[in-house]
């Protein structure tokens, strides 16, 4: 069975069957019966904004890239006010070991206007080691992610064009120059890669930047996140997932890239954290940093077909971001403060999943979030909370 699901993780086959013929009582042989696939896929994702209008994500994975296991990829998002360009390579199993290597460069640029009242442009790469692990057990694995990145701000506007109102929202003045480690401790024993039905996949990211790696930036950022897949009956799979982040400067007066703080809610195809039924922070009218976050998710997917994969399912999620450590509290009643929403923003919905050779995965979630900010006619928040249904189009990714 762990043959099985070895050779079906690697997401090069449709099928996977095993024939077993036991030689003694204690040994056996082993052949894998598959059925290949397009490994090759062509990712979109969409979605509206009233900012932004139409936006997306449209990108090209070649995940055998020369027969080796390779994979190579490009990915391109989009808005009106924004965009980022990704390039990346993978090497899976470097001097024929079980070590990966990866390099990735990066463009993104974000532009002033429509309640955005500052441009900012990062431009960098990184590069990428990791290794197999034979201990706690072999589904666990590390690596070791370099990162050097330039940001630059201008173009403030509107409060903006207030050094000290810059600072409170936690925008710095000047070019950032970002040198970075990160550190990734996780297990993966799922059995499937589009449609798990069991297992789990764990994570435990540590990222420092600044200090000893030099640069003009300097903070230290942990993320924790779990999930996990429960066949049921009928075929039904229950899906939980847990995520949890914190971050702060390594001295009072270290400075932080603006897009490297916490935000969440909406497809999260521009550095948030996806929450569904809720608008993109970062695009709309510019939000505070913060420094912490949570989220809490529960899926009931229901398959209606195995090849291709076809999968309805029902949600509920919960999650948000805090300024900061103390102020953390996922308990208290869910209200408005300071024109920011305190306590957990839930959400539920209904939505369906294809799975197409090259295409991946295609598919619509529609969601009602409990806890929107109401405004008035003058676009000033009234400190009340409305529910209001959004949809979200998935094209080549899940939530």
């Amino acid at each position: 069975m762990r043959s099985q699901r070895e050779v079906f993780v690697l997401n090069y086959f449709a099928d996977v069957k095993p024939d077993v013929q036991p030689i003694s009582d204690e040994k056996v042989d082993i052949s894998l019966e598959v059925t290949e696939k397009s490994t090759d896929t062509a990712n979109m994702s969409a979605g509206w904004s009233e900012r932004d209008k139409l936006i997306g994500s449209i990108g090209v994975a070649f995940n055998n890239f020369r027969g080796n296991g390779q994979k190579l990829s490009v990915d391109w998002n989009f808005g009106r006010y924004y965009r980022s360009l990704q390039l990346g390579f993978t090497e899976p199993w470097l001097f024929d070991t079980p070590t990966l290597a990866g390099l990735n460069i990066f463009d993104t640029k974000r532009a002033a206007g429509y309640g955005y009242e500052f441009s900012q442009r990062s431009r960098g790469g990184s590069v990428r080691a990791g290794r197999r692990l034979r201990w706690p057990d072999n589904y666990f694995r590390t690596d070791w992610i370099y990162r050097l990145q330039t940001v630059e701000y201008g173009d403030f506007i509107g409060t903006l064009a207030d050094p000290v109102e810059r600072r409170r929202v936690g925008i710095d003045d000047g070019n950032l120059t970002s040198s970075s480690i990160t550190h990734i401790f996780s297990r993966n024993s799922l059995n499937r890669p589009e449609f798990p039905t069991a297992g789990s996949q764990i994570s435990l990211s540590t990222e420092l930047a600044g200090g000893p790696l030099q640069g003009n930036v300097g903070y230290h950022k942990h993320v924790l996140q779990a999930d996990w897949f429960s066949p049921t009956i009928g075929g039904l799979v229950w899906y939980t997932g847990f995520q949890m982040g914190y971050m702060n400067r390594l001295h009072g007066d270290s400075r932080i890239p603006y897009l490297e703080y916490f935000f969440m809610g909406g497809e999260g195809l521009s550095n948030s954290i996806p929450l569904r039924g809720y608008e993109d922070p970062l695009r709309g009218t510019l939000t505070s940093a913060d420094l912490t976050m949570m989220k809490f998710g529960l899926e009931l997917r229901v398959p209606i077909a195995p090849n291709p994969t076809v999968f309805a399912l029902m949600f509920a999620e919960a999650g948000n971001t805090w300024s900061n450590l103390s102020a953390t509290n996922p308990f208290e009643k869910t209200h408005v403060e300071g024109g920011k929403v305190l306590g957990l923003r839930r959400s539920i919905g209904i939505g369906a999943r294809v799975f197409m050779p090259l295409l991946g995965i295609i598919g619509f979630d529609y969601a009602y979030g409990f806890d929107n900010i109401a405004y008035d006619s003058s676009s000033r928040t009234t400190g009340l909370l409305k529910g209001a249904w959004k949809p979200h189009f998935v094209f080549g990714r899940s939530f």
